[in-house]
This record gives C-alpha cells, sequence and structure tokens, in this order.
C-alpha cells in the first residue's frame, strides 16, 4: 500500500465530480527541488492538501465553493483518526433533535415524507456542529464540535441519497426515476431505519480508509493546511513561500460546480442569494478581465468560432490566466507549476485549454520541463458522455504539462 493508493480511498469521503486522478501527485511532487508550501488556486475537492499532508509538506488550497472546507476538513479528520463512531452517535442525537431547521426551499429537493428527519439532522447541526459565516472576502463553516466535517459528510451523504436529486449524476435536478425509486424504499423501510442505513455506509467507507491510512508507513508529522473558500480572481493577496503549484482550472462549460452542490450548501446554511452569487462568480459565468491572452492558438480559436460563443472563451482564458499569473508572481524561483486540464469544446468545436495556457505562461517566461505533455485518458470519472448539448462525450483526455518559473 502506498500513499497514492490510500489518497484514492480518502477520496471516497465525499463524491465530487472530477479530481485528480491519484497517480499524477507523484508526478508532481517528483519535480518539486526543495520543500515549502504548495498551492492550488482552484483546488475543487482540496485533494493536493491531502497529498501534501500525507508526505509531510504545507499547503494552501483555494476555491469558489465552500464545500472544500467539509471535504478536506472531514478526509483530515480521518487521516488523524477521529473515532467515526462517536460520529454516528452525534448523529443518533440528531436524529431526536427538539429544534428543526431547514433551509428555504428544501420542500423542492426532498420529499415531504423526508423533511421532519432532516430538519432534526441539520436543525442539530446548525445549533451543535458547525455554523455557515462570511467574512471579508472569505466563506467558512464555523466549528462549534472539532467532528462537525464528519457529521457534515454522513449526513450530507444520506440526505443527498433521500433527495429528489439523481444517485449519479452531479448536477442537482429533480428525476422522476429517483422519485418512483424512492416510493418504493418508502413502502419496504421507515424513512429513518433508510437515513441511519446509509450514514452507516458511509461512515464504513471512512472506517476502511483509516484502516488503510493505519497501514502505510510515513514520517509521524502534522503539517499546515490552509483552506479558503473565496474568489481567486479578486482574492487581494495570495500565499507566499510557494514551491510548487498543481492546478486543475474548470473546463470552460463542462461543470458547473456549484449547481453540483446545490443541496448540500443549503442544508449547510449557505443562503440562496449566496449561492446565486457564486454561480455567477464561476469562470466562465463572469465578465472577462482585461489581461491580454498572449497565445497564437488562442486568436486562432476566437477567429475560427461563432461570434456568440467569443465571450465565454474570452472570459473563461483572461480570468483563468488572471488567477495563473498572480500565482506565478509569489512562486519561488525554480518554482513548478503543474496544469492539469482537458480539451473541452464550445459552440461544437474543441478548445485546446492546456495548449493555450502553456503558450501564454511561456511568454511569461515560464519555462516546460519534462518531456511534454503527459495524457490520461478518462475511463471512470463523473464526467458524463451521451448528454444532449455541444459536448455529448464529455471531456475524454486531460493532459499535465509542468513549467518553471526561471
Amino acid at each position: 500500500m502506498n500513499v497514492d493508493e490510500v489518497l484514492g480511498k480518502l477520496y471516497n469521503t465525499y463524491m465530487y465530480p472530477a479530481r485528480f486522478p491519484a497517480k499524477i501527485f507523484n508526478a508532481f511532487f517528483s519535480k518539486l527541488s526543495r520543500k515549502g508550501v504548495v498551492f492550488d488556486p482552484f483546488a475543487g475537492s482540496g485533494s493536493l492538501a491531502l497529498a501534501a499532508y500525507l508526505r509531510c509538506l504545507d499547503s494552501v488550497v483555494w476555491d469558489l465553493n465552500p464545500m472544500i472546507h467539509v471535504i478536506v476538513s472531514s478526509s483530515i479528520k480521518a487521516i488523524e483518526g477521529v473515532n467515526v463512531k462517536g460520529v454516528l452517535e452525534l448523529i443518533e442525537e440528531g436524529v431526536s433533535y427538539g429544534k428543526p431547521w431547514l433551509p428555504e426551499g428544501a420542500d423542492f429537493w426532498w420529499p415531504s415524507e423526508v423533511l421532519d428527519l432532516l430538519s432534526r439532522v441539520w436543525g442539530y447541526f446548525k445549533d451543535n456542529m458547525a455554523y455557515f459565516k462570511v467574512s471579508g472576502e472569505e466563506m467558512f463553516l464555523e466549528p462549534l464540535d472539532e467532528r462537525w466535517s464528519l457529521y457534515a459528510v454522513l449526513a450530507l451523504y444520506a440526505s443527498r441519497r433521500l433527495s429528489l436529486a439523481d444517485d449519479n449524476v452531479p448536477k442537482w435536478f429533480r428525476s422522476r426515476y429517483k422519485r418512483s425509486k424512492l416510493e418504493e424504499l418508502f413502502r419496504r423501510s421507515s424513512i429513518e431505519s433508510l437515513y441511519k442505513h446509509y450514514v452507516e455506509l458511509k461512515a464504513r467507507r471512512v472506517a476502511r480508509a483509516q484502516e488503510m491510512l493505519r497501514g502505510l508507513s510515513r514520517p509521524m508529522c502534522k503539517p499546515t493546511v490552509t483552506v479558503r473558500a473565496l474568489d481567486a480572481v479578486e482574492a487581494k493577496s495570495y500565499p507566499d513561500r510557494i514551491v510548487g503549484v498543481l492546478t486543475s482550472p474548470p473546463y470552460i462549460q463542462a461543470q458547473e460546480y456549484i449547481r453540483s452542490f446545490l443541496g448540500e450548501l443549503m442544508l449547510l446554511g449557505v443562503p440562496l442569494n449566496v449561492i446565486s452569487k457564486l454561480r455567477s462568480l464561476e469562470i466562465p459565468y463572469r465578465p472577462p478581465t482585461s489581461l491580454e491572452v498572449r497565445s497564437k492558438t488562442y486568436n486562432e480559436v476566437l477567429a475560427g468560432i461563432q461570434p456568440k460563443f467569443k465571450r465565454i472563451v474570452e472570459s473563461y482564458f483572461t480570468n483563468t490566466l488572471t488567477v495563473l499569473e498572480r500565482t506565478v508572481r509569489v512562486m519561488e524561483e525554480k518554482a513548478v507549476l503543474g496544469v492539469f486540464a482537458g480539451e473541452a469544446t464550445v459552440g461544437g468545436k474543441p478548445v485546446p485549454i492546456t495548449r493555450i495556457l502553456k503558450e501564454h505562461l511561456i511568454e511569461l517566461g515560464m519555462k516546460e520541463i519534462g518531456r511534454g505533455d503527459i495524457e490520461d485518458r478518462i475511463r471512470r470519472r463523473r464526467l458524463f458522455k451521451k448528454r444532449k448539448n455541444m459536448n455529448p462525450d464529455g471531456i475524454e483526455v486531460e493532459y499535465l504539462t509542468f513549467l518553471e518559473k526561471s
């Protein structure tokens, strides 16, 4: 058993639509010339933080989605050996809690039969585990109990399974198939027993990951993990002492990450107006920045694309490169930047994201290292085929490119 195999199990702490394949971390860490802080400004589920933690390295991970706090914190708690049975006991208390609470609009996403139980579980969470807070440019869950994130993971998993959202599609939408499935489940079992079944199922998965960790030989350490939910485009300051960056910017229109966690964010207490604002800030749904993209391929793409799609492409690359340029500025000399991206389509035409980002960064003075792009064919990822849009087959290949600050 090695670090990356364990990391793959920690990925199961909570689902995420598109994650780093665990195998790319060895490639990244082998490129670093010295110890220091590693950084991901588009961190998604924050898997770089976990990979760095298991290697005794400090990390900083940012994402627009406040779910990053839940996923990273729960995984770190699992690594630290927090007793999952104790968390199950907390959820037992939640099931019978006397101060119910549910977010506005919950009755749209959950059958009426489920609402009473959910209101107790999440009323307990809000009063005893953690509550959502905004402070300046950051959003986070203010802990009331150190086990808050593991409670959240178990309760969110079970809550989603009893929702009207499809179990196999990340984005929240009401599924007619799911309604009929729930009706059949409700005929056979009580709501409470079903909920506890799903909670215990997730708890067993976390416990199995902990067992694997106990069998892993690694140095005893407790590196620093800094998690921030904020808008990287508008962030006032970036971290320092950065010796390595590994990031995967969102893929143009290929995934709406806030919509993928709509129900979870509601249950965690994020107001609907905040969720709506977060969706408007997702790349490429925000206005382009004034940055000039220094890439021949970019100009060729813009010249060959339908006018109605140009703003989407401009928004994507100017915002993404604004973040990457600011990241490069805080990197130390000889620091390594790894960019992992696929070839999305816009208006039915492929857009070589990695090539455009690489050309621009090389114009800024970065130097490509290694043997060119590393190709990863997506076999089993939560990116779907046969969709009714202009990219029906999803992202089939992703590329990892390494650049050095020289």
